[in-house]
């Protein structure tokens, strides 16, 4: 039920107000504040939810291995051409979840010959996104949603799986300030409260 909040909360629709013309006061309210919140992401086809994306088999028949994602949005038309989402309802340790991390990696890592006999990423077989900037190749995001449901402290596990994956977010530091993050998997924590 979690992952259906998420898609909802990420599409952000918006009521029809003059439907709820004789609702109670607080249900127009809370009708107005949705109306007046930003844009959500693409529609209800952007979505896809629970999907395999093999470490090693085939889309078909995917092996061991691989991360099931939450969540896959494509929604080029409002800038996010795709993202990864994982849901945590605070059950799962800061170990698990890094696990979940390094399943992801091997996914994006994960390289197949093109219909030209080139090594193309797996992802780009299915999903189109733009190349990086200056020849940098960064994973597709992964957006981490932690729903405060389970006994786990959100804030304790995000500062442990900081740690416990940073060779696989951190980017290389320049000289003039700048970063490059080839191979690198963006991430970005929130929670189901501020989504």
């Amino acid at each position: 039920m979690t992952v259906n909040e998420a898609v909802l909360a990420l599409l952000g629709p918006k009521p029809g107000l003059a439907q709820l013309a004789s609702e109670p006061a607080d249900v127009l309210a809370a009708a107005q504040a949705a109306v007046d919140a930003p844009d959500g992401l693409g529609t209800i086809a952007s979505y896809a939810t629970e999907v395999a994306l093999p470490a090693t088999g085939t889309w078909s028949n995917p092996g061991k291995g691989g991360a099931q994602a939450d969540i896959v949005i494509t929604a080029p038309e409002d800038g996010v051409p795709l993202l990864f989402v994982e849901i945590n309802n605070c059950y799962e340790s800061a170990q698990v979840l890094a696990a979940k991390i390094d399943k992801y990696m091997r996914y994006c890592q994960r390289k197949v010959k093109d219909v030209d006999g080139t090594d193309q990423p797996m992802w780009r077989t299915r999903w189109w996104v733009p190349d990086g900037r200056h020849a940098d190749q960064p994973h597709p995001p992964l957006l981490l949603v932690f729903n405060r449901v389970g006994p786990r402290n959100p804030n304790t596990v995000i500062t442990q799986l900081a740690e416990l994956t940073e060779r696989r977010w951190k980017g290389t530091a320049y000289e003039g300030g700048f970063h490059m993050y080839d191979g690198k998997l963006p991430i970005v924590v929130t929670s189901m409260k501020h989504l």
